[in-house]
């Protein structure tokens, strides 16, 4: 009488209900009782299984969501008290960039979600899958853009400028999130990492007198720029290690829920995604608000310079948040692991 194997260890069929990401196949069938001896996402099982809560990808996409309505209802306040039209100008290319970063990571949030939702109704189709996941994305920046315009109510280029950005940087979030069924769990925590990003950027802008005073800003308009400079750069520092400590958190506590163990690369790209999405909201400012840019330069000397020093400042903070951000991923990831044991250390 022969012996039957051992079953092999696998997560129990509970687990898969909390997966996300997208599928290891793209035949998403249901696992397998766990009598039979293994747990299976699909026609590939020797494939990595997607990782990550149906609940955290809902309280992701709704957390997003908020942020960039919480954006849009400040820049609607601070255009409610513009008197002219170059105040507005320089008001609404001044909170270009804050967001369209938001409306990038909403997309991408939103997509994820509508992609892991859509996993086990749409089964082997990763183009309807795609589809649904930059769909989703541009119907968030559809209605970003519609809470805008609609919100301003007079119906000016800067604004109308503002309402194109908005849609354009929630559909390319939602497109890159659609891009590949295993990248939906690191655009997820690379979003994740974002919103915190966010949270202390705006402590700071809150704290911002302060700061600058702790910072050495006196009199001169010297001491002030140089104090900015310095809130700017620590700001970017801190900005990087939250992103990091963030992006891992996500990732390990999903790997944690289906017991797998992924490589090291995926904590290095999910703590830089932060900064990815940065510089690609930086991008999209550049090409779709190119002309209200333009136009703000023009009014003044002064604003030409503003405009300039702001548009560096950008580029140098999102490549700080993405490099310090990939390495405090890195070194938490490789805190986990454990140590490896001495041999032959009595040999010589």
């Amino acid at each position: 009488m022969t012996s039957q194997p051992a079953p092999a260890a696998a997560v129990p069929p509970a687990v898969d209900d909390l997966v996300s990401g997208g599928p290891a196949s793209d035949d998403p069938s249901p696992a397998v009782s766990a009598s039979d001896g293994s747990a299976s996402e699909g026609s590939a099982p020797d494939g990595p299984r997607p990782a990550g809560s149906v609940a955290a990808t809902l309280v992701l996409a709704a957390s997003t969501v908020g942020w960039l309505g919480l954006l849009i209802l400040s820049v609607l306040a601070i255009l409610g008290v513009a008197t002219d039209g170059v105040l507005t100008v320089t008001e609404t290319a001044y909170g270009l960039p804050a967001v369209i970063f938001a409306a990038l990571v909403a997309g991408a949030g939103v997509a994820q979600a509508v992609r892991r939702l859509a996993d086990r109704r749409l089964g082997p189709a990763p183009v309807l899958r795609f589809v649904a996941a930059a769909g989703s994305g541009a119907v968030v920046g559809a209605g970003a853009a519609a809470g805008m315009v609609l919100g301003d109510g007079r119906g000016g280029s800067a604004v109308m400028i503002l309402g194109w950005a908005l849609f354009a940087g929630a559909t390319v979030g939602g497109t890159l999130a659609g891009l590949h069924r295993r990248a939906g769990l690191l655009t997820a925590a690379a979003a994740a990492a974002a919103l915190g990003v966010a949270v202390l950027t705006t402590g700071r802008e809150l704290a911002k007198g302060p700061l600058l005073e702790l910072l050495g800003a006196g009199d001169t308009p010297a001491s002030v720029l140089a104090a900015q400079s310095r809130l700017v750069w620590a700001t970017a520092l801190l900005a990087g290690v939250v992103a990091g400590l963030v992006a891992f958190g996500y990732l390990h506590r999903a790997h944690r829920r289906a017991d797998q163990v992924p490589p090291w690369p995926a904590y290095l790209v999910a703590g830089a995604g932060p900064g990815a999405l940065l510089l690609v909201a930086e991008v999209i400012t550049r090409v779709g608000g190119a002309q209200l840019l333009g136009l703000a330069r023009s009014f003044s000397e002064s604003d030409d310079t503003f405009q300039t020093m702001a548009n560096a400042g950008r580029i140098n903070s999102a490549l700080v948040v993405l490099f310090v951000g990939a390495f405090t991923a890195l070194i938490c990831f490789g805190r986990t692991l454990p140590a490896r044991p001495e041999t032959g250390a009595d040999t010589d």
